[in-house]
């Protein structure tokens, strides 16, 4: 039992940031895992994703005293714990003298744990993300340091309770891992260093793009070990082979690619976590996701194998059925088809699947050509925002969608991401489409009254 109390708390919605605590459904782009490996371009792939968000605080004036909470959807295992370390917030504008009552932007800092969950829960792994809200200046961590036990105990044990699996047995850490983004690794490595007994639980450490920040000294430090396994992303394919490296270039097959590596540095936050998540040998497997997983075994045309924990690699299979793969030696399922059979991955200059529209089924895509928009209604958009370089994340953005009637409207994307910018172009393309088409059956009508 802690010295503290921890008591879950309802967050409200705030609008074009987060949905605020609860169980939310969405459609999300997502990294094809087997694509990150190597040096060729990203895929990418749409999926019908599920996390439930849940806010637990201790009642005293002490930094932390706030922690989100994320579950990915068919949890199994409460004894995972995923503890996630958030960059430096000054530099996006949070004060540390907002802390205590929580005034200012510090409620925003929430839509991590929609961001990280739905990528948690479309890896279908079996972890718990939880992530202390830490000022500028508790580089130590706060009183989480030497507490770090007993509140991440007694939070997995207050959601197990809350998901109505509380079978009345004492609930045991079992594993830990232990993530950062860029500077956040401040956090992380200080945590790391000096918490008390960590050692004995902490399996993984994940580093998403520590290199490109202000703290670069501490991602080069980070390194596999007998204890743990290091599993690292980063810019620079200079850097070593200890790391993934996905530099601008990679990302080209995204609908609106990154412009430069301060895009790019946003996009690790966005995408990478379900490929850690994917190769993780923390947690087992789980059906993440609302929509029907793809079946163990299986894999892309290729249908290699894996290595390390990692997925087999090869391109995702255009059509179903597709060959059987083998599975991966040590760590997740081998990527299998595509999420909706027939629909084919991202290719440049060629159709892009988006994510289903609300209201449809998970398991119909909506595929779209460029120039056309084949659905009804105004486009969802995925609230993906352009990152603040270069180390903290913009809050996250909205987008107006089209309105309905007579004259179609475009959609002001906020953003530069995938998602936003490709729907935009979609939206303004319609209405040129729209216009020419009603040209040309009044002109085909009026050559018909001629010939009559």
């Amino acid at each position: 039992m802690s010295l503290y109390t921890v008591t879950s708390i309802p967050l409200p919605v705030i609008p074009n940031v987060h949905e605020g605590t609860g169980t939310h459904q969405r459609s999300n782009w997502l990294v094809v895992p087997s694509s990150v490996p190597g040096s060729g371009k990203l895929q990418f792939v749409g999926k019908w994703v599920q996390v439930t968000t849940m806010l637990f605080q201790i009642n005293a004036n002490v930094v932390p005293n706030w922690f989100g909470v994320a579950i990915p959807n068919g949890i199994q295992d409460f004894s995972k714990a995923h503890i996630f370390f958030h960059p430096m917030p000054a530099q996006a504008g949070y004060k540390d003298s907002d802390y205590p009552t929580k005034a200012g932007m510090w409620p925003q800092l929430f839509y991590y744990m929609e961001r990280l969950g739905y990528q948690l829960d479309g890896a279908g792994r079996n972890q718990i993300i939880i992530m202390p809200f830490l000022t500028n200046a508790a580089t130590d961590t706060g009183v989480f340091l030497k507490n770090w036990s007993d509140l991440v105990t007694d939070i997995l044990s207050g959601v197990r309770s809350a998901l109505g699996a509380d079978d009345g047995s004492t609930l045991q850490i079992s594993q830990v891992v232990v993530s950062s983004f860029s500077v956040g690794i401040v956090y992380s490595a200080y945590f790391r260093a000096h918490a008390p007994n960590l050692s004995s639980y902490m399996a993984e450490v994940w580093d998403f793009d520590g290199l490109f920040s202000s703290a670069s000294q501490l991602s080069k430090q980070l390194v596999s070990t007998a204890q743990y396994t290091a599993i690292k992303y980063d810019q620079n394919p200079g850097a070593g082979p200890s790391s993934f490296h996905v530099p601008l270039p990679r990302w080209s097959n995204c609908v609106a690619p990154p412009q430069s590596p301060s895009d790019v540095h946003g996009l690790f936050r966005d995408f990478m976590f379900l490929h850690s998540a994917s190769i993780s040998n923390v947690g087992a497997n789980i059906s993440g996701g609302i929509s029907p997983a793809p079946s163990p075994g299986t894999s892309g045309t290729t249908g290699t194998t894996g290595s390390t924990g990692g997925t087999p690699s090869g391109p995702v299979a255009p059509a179903s059925p597709a060959p059987s793969g083998t599975t991966g030696t040590t760590g997740a399922t081998p990527e299998g088809p595509p999420f909706w059979p027939g629909v084919p991955p991202m290719q440049p200059g060629g159709g892009y699947p988006l994510p289903p529209w609300p209201g449809t089924s998970p398991s119909t895509p909506q595929q779209v050509a460029p120039g056309s928009l084949q659905c009804p209604g105004a486009p969802f958009v995925p609230q993906f925002p352009s990152p603040l370089a270069p180390s903290m994340p913009a809050e996250p953005q909205s987008s107006t969608p089209a309105t309905q009637g007579t004259t179609p409207q475009v959609a002001q994307a906020a953003c530069r991401c995938c998602c936003c910018a490709t729907i935009t172009a979609i939206v303004s393309n319609v209405a040129v489409t729209a216009t020419t088409a009603i040209t040309a059956i009044v002109g085909i009508a009026s050559l018909g009254m001629k010939k009559r």
